[in-house]
């Protein structure tokens, strides 16, 4: 694990570069990752808002 990593749950990994965040799920086969570049993160998190909204997050006690 890179010390600059930040541990999300569900076996998922998050670290920021000072451009992209990438996301890093180890596997037996190799870790699985995924870079997302400004609009890319940007389009997901209007993703999360049309689909989530102002759920409430009653597993964290946060809202989204």
């Amino acid at each position: 694990m890179n010390p600059t990593e930040t541990y999300l749950g569900d076996g998922l990994y998050a670290s920021f570069d000072g451009f992209m965040i990438t996301l890093r799920a180890p596997r037996a086969d190799g870790d699985h990752w995924v870079g997302l570049e400004p609009p890319v993160l940007l389009a997901f998190q209007q993703f999360v808002h049309r689909h989530l909204g102002e759920k409430t997050n009653e597993q964290a006690g946060t809202r989204l």
